[in-house]
């Protein structure tokens, strides 16, 4: 009587560690089990692209991890962390820039400056926002994309 998966009623025998040759029928690379064999394009991509979407909710945590970690295994992915990256210092840098200036245009214009810090806030905001989306969908598709200085200063290369 054959049982599912029990070792003793199969007809081939296993051997722990076993590799069957790749010429044999049913052990294609398509078979290969995940984490085996040679990686695809298509891991870089989606790699490239998670550093933009991770970068919405840890500004420069998230890319700076992703480029630490594989800034030695594809251009591909280090060019795009370390844009997201520069885009996070630069998204950092400007906003403690309209903080500083909306605090002094607002004593000296008794509150004024508030309101354009709000709206100054808000266009980085969008801005920074459409760039990470554009970015993270050229990043996936595999299309070169760089992101205007403004939104991202060259520091991380």
């Amino acid at each position: 009587m054959n049982t599912p998966g029990n070792p003793q009623d199969s007809t081939q025998s296993y051997t722990p560690g076993y590799i069957p040759p790749t010429g044999q029928p049913g052990y294609s690379q398509q078979d290969n089990p995940q984490g085996y064999g040679p990686r695809g394009a298509s891991d870089d991509q989606t790699w490239a692209m998670l550093t933009y979407i991770l970068a919405l909710v840890a500004s420069i945590i998230a890319p700076l991890v992703i480029y630490l970690v594989k800034m030695n295994e594809s251009g591909y992915v280090r060019f795009h962390a370390a844009q997201a990256l520069n885009m996070g210092i630069t998204g950092l840098i400007e906003s403690i820039a309209i903080l500083i200036v909306g605090i002094l245009l607002a004593v000296a214009t008794h509150g004024f400056g508030i309101l354009l810090m709000v709206l100054a806030f808000l266009a980085l905001g969008i801005a920074h926002l459409v760039y990470l989306i554009l970015a993270a969908v050229r990043a996936y598709q595999g299309q070169p994309f760089r992101v205007p200085t403004i939104i991202c200063f060259r520091m991380v290369r």
